[in-house]
């Protein structure tokens, strides 16, 4: 699974994370970084107090996982 975590700064100093599963494979900085420009631009959400600020980073984390059958 890959998941899109992007960072944001709020108003009072504060990391805020927003995730996205199952990101495509071929998602672009650029892509990643309008997105977040455009959530700042919206102001549509309150992170730990305060508005959202700034972005602070992005990174894509991939995880496997592997199923193991109990009998």
């Amino acid at each position: 699974m890959r998941e899109l975590q992007m960072i944001f700064k709020n108003d009072l100093g504060r990391n805020f994370r927003v995730s996205v599963d199952d990101v495509k494979d071929d998602v672009t900085p650029a892509e990643i970084k309008d997105c977040m420009d455009g959530i700042v631009a919206a102001d549509i959400f309150k992170a730990n107090g305060g508005g959202i600020a700034g972005i602070a980073g992005a990174k894509i984390v991939t995880t496997d996982v592997d199923e193991i059958e109990l009998s």
